[in-house]
């Protein structure tokens, strides 16, 4: 099993499964500091979750990561690995993926 822990999304990868997890605490906090979330000052948070309704705020991101997100019909949680998958597929990673010679 390997961790990495040293960010507010933790991941561990086991024998089978990747796994990633971030506190709610931390999602909050992640939208309270969004550079999008400024007050119309420009000082401070423009918008906060109110208290109590952390629960209902975190089913809405995960209604959103669970939402398509483009005319390809991806899925917004994917679209990160999409990103990911891109820089193999454009040969970024010849120590761990094996490429189709086309010679």
């Amino acid at each position: 099993m390997k961790k990495f822990d040293k960010q507010i999304m933790k991941f561990t990868i086991t024998n089978d499964k990747l796994k990633m997890e971030i506190s709610i605490k931390d999602l909050v906090w992640l939208f309270h500091n969004s550079p999008d979330n400024m007050s119309e000052s420009g000082e401070g948070i423009g918008v906060r979750v109110r208290r109590g309704k952390r629960q209902e705020f975190t089913e809405f991101i995960v209604n959103q990561l669970t939402d398509y997100s483009d005319e390809n019909d991806n899925i917004n949680w994917g679209v990160p690995f999409e990103s990911a998958f891109t820089e193999i597929l454009e040969g970024y990673e010849e120590e761990i993926c094996k490429y189709e010679s086309y010679n």
